[in-house]
């Protein structure tokens, strides 16, 4: 959506969106985004994944692919099994699930080819520059340490938000820069905002929320 931000709800595996919990949580932000016309993207438990997409009109991505391909890959999740879920893409190279860079580079053309997306998370400015030029759609800074902190990068952290968006506007990216780590309030988004993301990655404040539509249109808010 040309000109609005973009707010991804990676829901991991927190007990409350276990089964039929990812499905509410997903309505939810279905009802938001139709309200706020954001962009907002569910990335459930992997094992809700066909379950949450066959409920919800908003796009919806695997947490992660990896780490083997192909049919034989036993308890991988392979792209190819997410696009047949009806995900329209993941996320990649999370803190909590790394990956090697010669992964990252074999995955990225694997998920293009099935027409889904990416979300590829850095830790680091080098990782964005590095990241830029492999294509992905959005690429996320996230530094591990401020993950579930309740301590938002945007506001502790501004300059790794700042130096996200310059590495990566030096090397061409054309996509979309994320920010995300202790990312809690509709001011912490705005902030990000401000310092030239198009957008957040958030986890815990959404689903450890009372209220997640509540919680979900403050986040949206700034992105307006």
């Amino acid at each position: 959506m040309v000109g609005l931000g973009v707010l991804i709800l990676n829901l991991k595996n927190y007990a409350k969106v276990l089964g039929d919990g990812a499905v509410e949580l997903a309505l939810e932000a279905e009802r938001v985004a139709g309200r706020t016309k954001v962009e907002i993207i569910v990335a459930p438990p992997t094992p809700t994944l066909a379950l949450v997409a066959s409920c919800v009109k908003v796009p919806v991505f695997s947490q992660s692919v990896g780490p083997a391909w192909g049919e034989k890959s036993t308890g991988a999740v392979v792209p190819e099994a997410v696009k047949a879920a009806g995900a329209r893409g993941t996320l990649m190279n999370h803190s909590e699930a790394r990956m090697t860079a010669s992964e990252i580079r074999k995955a990225i053309p694997e998920v293009h080819r099935l027409g889904l997306r990416v979300c590829l998370c850095a830790e680091t400015t080098s990782e964005v520059t590095r990241f830029a030029r492999l294509g992905a759609e959005f690429i996320a800074i996230e530094p591990p340490e401020l993950i579930g902190s309740g301590v938002p990068v945007s506001m502790n952290r501004p300059e790794l938000v700042t130096g996200a968006v310059s590495a990566a506007t030096r090397a061409g990216f054309r996509g979309r820069i994320l920010c995300g780590a202790g990312i809690l309030s509709g001011k912490d988004v705005r902030r990000a905002v401000e310092l030239g993301a198009d957008g957040v990655l958030v986890s815990s404040s959404v689903v450890g929320a009372r209220d997640w539509g509540a919680k979900i249109l403050e986040l949206a808010g700034p992105l307006k």
